[in-house]
């Protein structure tokens, strides 16, 4: 069971990152500070994995830490149009390659991983590309449709 220290310092970075651009554990620090939490780097790197915050890049082009479902629940109203261009699915053999805007790849390969298909075995994922390595029996129009439920703007390209 976690302390109740541990909870509200959690329930704090969880409400900081929800409403401001942080773009590093120094800033989260002096955030945190001024919430009346003295943190440190190491408890900081651990929070946040802890609640699975990722970093994600704004359309400034800058990376700040983003919540779990955050990128894909509150998309750009300015961007929407580029972001249903962007994501899409290739296949070569037992692999998939799906391509997402800039800084979306990791929390979608999170979420993929997380769905534990049968179908995909795993993910790697970079900046905006997402390399899924498939069972060897895979059927790509079963993989698509798992994958839809987790990507709703995926565009197929079989």
């Amino acid at each position: 069971m976690e302390r109740p220290d541990k909870e509200a310092r959690l329930q704090v970075i969880r409400m900081i990152i929800a409403n401001s651009s942080i773009e590093n554990q120094e800033e989260l620090s002096v955030e945190m500070f001024k919430a009346g939490f003295q943190t440190t780097q190491t408890m900081l790197s651990r929070d946040l994995k802890q609640l699975r915050i990722s970093k994600i890049r704004t359309r400034s082009g800058r990376s700040v830490y983003a919540l779990p479902g955050s990128v894909q629940s509150n998309p750009s109203d300015t961007h929407e149009k580029y972001n249903e261009i962007k994501w899409r699915v290739d296949f070569s053999s037992n692999i998939a390659v799906v391509h997402t805007p800039p800084g979306h790849a990791s929390l979608v390969a999170y979420n993929i991983d997380m769905a534990a298909s049968t179908e995909i075995l795993g993910t790697v994922a970079g900046d905006d590309t997402i390399i899924i390595i498939l069972a060897e029996n895979a059927i790509r129009e079963n993989v698509v449709q798992s994958l839809q439920k987790i990507i709703p703007q995926l565009r197929n390209r079989l």
